[in-house]
């Protein structure tokens, strides 16, 4: 799984910078952005799935960070919120993958 992880870290760091700039190609500059995000219904609905799927996310991070000693959990939650969900979590999980195939005295 680790390496399924680190596959899908890879594609989610360039994914959305992919859409993005593809749609900043397509209409130039970004003010309407927000607008269009919250402009119909279906992408409302998307937006508020990722926003609540954040949520949800950083408690776990912060839990299972501290619970197998993993350091600078907050750079998951960076990431999150200037890259996106389609890095982070991956990224958490291939590093998380990592801390619990470690020998238990290397944790904590």
């Amino acid at each position: 799984m680790r390496h399924f992880y680190l596959v899908l870290t890879i594609v989610g760091a360039i994914t959305p910078y992919a859409v993005y700039f593809g749609y900043l190609e397509w209409v130039p500059g970004s003010s309407s952005a927000l607008s269009l995000a919250w402009g119909s219904p279906i992408a409302a609905a998307t937006l508020a799935d990722f926003t609540i799927a954040c949520i949800a996310f950083w408690p776990f991070l912060i839990t299972e960070s501290r619970r197998l000693g993993m350091r600078h959990w907050w750079l998951y939650i960076l990431t999150n919120v200037f890259i996106g969900l389609s890095f982070a979590l991956p990224a958490f999980l291939y590093m998380r993958e990592r801390a619990l195939e470690a020998p238990t005295e290397r944790r904590g």
